[in-house]
């Protein structure tokens, strides 16, 4: 392969390096090792007063070919998905100059913060123009009652059925 400077000889070992990083990310977690590219979606995570919003670049990913899920303690949420080759683009091809739009399965398991309580009720996700917004709405904190006194009862009384005996 020729390179034209150094910066695509960095570029190339990048990309190997981010392949064998992931080879041994999916043989961690007992994931099948793809002979193709194993790749991470850029994220971007923001608050508002009402809502958590997680934007994902996922240019060229159908939506029925995305899955969103939250951990059931709401500290992971998980994009998963496949970008698809067609391959009537890969036919005809003589010679590549350049690759570097990965083709594959995906996953991105973001890790939410835990200071924000989330309304389960309310989660919705949207996919367009090549982003999924996935919306968390913060649950809207409930007032804790204030404390209360509880009256100790004294000697042999009963209290819910349970005898107290002096010692």
């Amino acid at each position: 392969m020729t390179f034209k400077d150094y910066r695509d000889i960095i570029r190339q070992m990048e990309r190997e390096m981010q392949q064998i990083g992931d080879d041994m990310f999916r043989g961690y977690f007992d994931l099948p090792v793809s002979g193709g590219r194993f790749w991470v979606p850029s994220v971007d995570i923001h608050e508002t007063g009402e809502n958590i919003l997680v934007k994902c670049e996922i240019a060229g990913v159908k939506a029925e070919d995305l899955q969103v899920s939250l951990s059931g303690d709401d500290k992971v949420l998980t994009i998963a998905g496949i970008r698809k080759e067609l391959q009537e683009e890969r036919s005809g091809r003589l010679r590549c100059h350049q690759l570097e739009v990965y083709f594959g399965p995906f996953e991105r398991a973001i890790p939410l913060t835990q200071q924000v309580p989330i309304d389960r009720d309310g989660l919705s996700a949207v996919y367009k123009d090549g982003f999924l917004i996935v919306t968390l709405p913060k649950l809207t904190v409930i007032e804790k009652a204030a404390p209360i006194q509880i009256p100790i009862a004294a000697g042999e009384d009963v209290v819910d059925d349970v005898q107290v005996e002096e010692s």
